[in-house]
């Protein structure tokens, strides 16, 4: 198990990253999507979780970007949980 360990470790790493690209580019879209005065807020405020007030501020076109951020967030997060159960799963099971 201890090869496959890596590989598992390569591959959760990779999606990790694709979907952390993922959220960072939906959330350029989000505040490309802002006025020139508000983009900052509109950062602070997607880093925040206000979704709800995002979409009212900026209507119904920013609603595809916001999920697809969510969704990226949660790939993220449910693969970072993921390899850490892998990695502290291959310190308990012998290798043969």
């Amino acid at each position: 198990m201890g090869a496959l360990v890596h590989v598992v470790m390569f591959v959760g790493a990779l999606i990790a990253f694709v979907a952390w690209a993922i959220a960072g580019l939906c959330a350029l879209n989000v505040t490309n999507l802002a006025v020139k005065g508000e983009k900052l807020e509109s950062y602070f405020k997607l880093g925040r979780g206000q979704f709800a007030d995002l979409e009212s501020r900026l209507g119904p076109q920013v609603l595809p970007h916001l999920t697809r951020y969510k969704r990226a967030f949660i790939v993220f997060f449910a693969t970072i949980g993921a390899m850490l159960i892998v990695a502290l799963s291959s310190l308990v099971v012998k290798s043969a």
